[in-house]
């Protein structure tokens, strides 16, 4: 009697739930949690000059408890700047005119969605910035 109650109590939580509202940390809204991103990053080209275009390496670190990092999708840009950030590490070119404000998101195949992440590329600078809710601290 004892396993047969502990089968249908156990068949009911798995059906119900059990201590899970289905809310995620970022926006969206699929099953478990969302992608977060730790870090964004910025290397310019050896050979840059103010007010000549040149490629700007962006890395995106992300994590996700219960998605393999292989598994998320990257979204964003930087303004003035031709290219996306549509992985982990992406390459932009900018004219090196002014400092360029980007943004990127990150998701999971469940729809779940990162904050989303504001960061500044300065003319021929490599640096980069841990996320603070919403954007970094430069």
């Amino acid at each position: 009697m004892r396993i047969l109650a502990t089968l249908i109590l156990s068949g009911m939580l798995t059906m119900v739930g059990c201590g899970s509202d289905g809310s995620s940390g970022g926006t969206g809204g699929g099953n478990g949690s969302a992608p977060v991103i730790t870090d964004v990053g910025w290397e310019d080209a050896a050979e840059c000059a103010t007010n000549v275009r040149s490629d700007v390496v962006i890395t995106v670190t992300a994590t996700d408890g219960d998605t393999n990092a292989t598994d998320l999708t990257y979204n964003g840009s930087v303004g003035g700047c031709i290219g996306p950030i549509n992985a982990a590490v992406s390459t932009i070119s900018c004219p090196n005119v002014s400092p360029y404000p980007g943004t990127v998101t990150v998701s999971d195949p469940d729809g779940n969605n990162s904050t989303p992440v504001t960061f500044q590329v300065p003319i021929c600078a490599s640096g980069s910035c841990t996320e603070n809710p919403g954007g970094c601290s430069l």
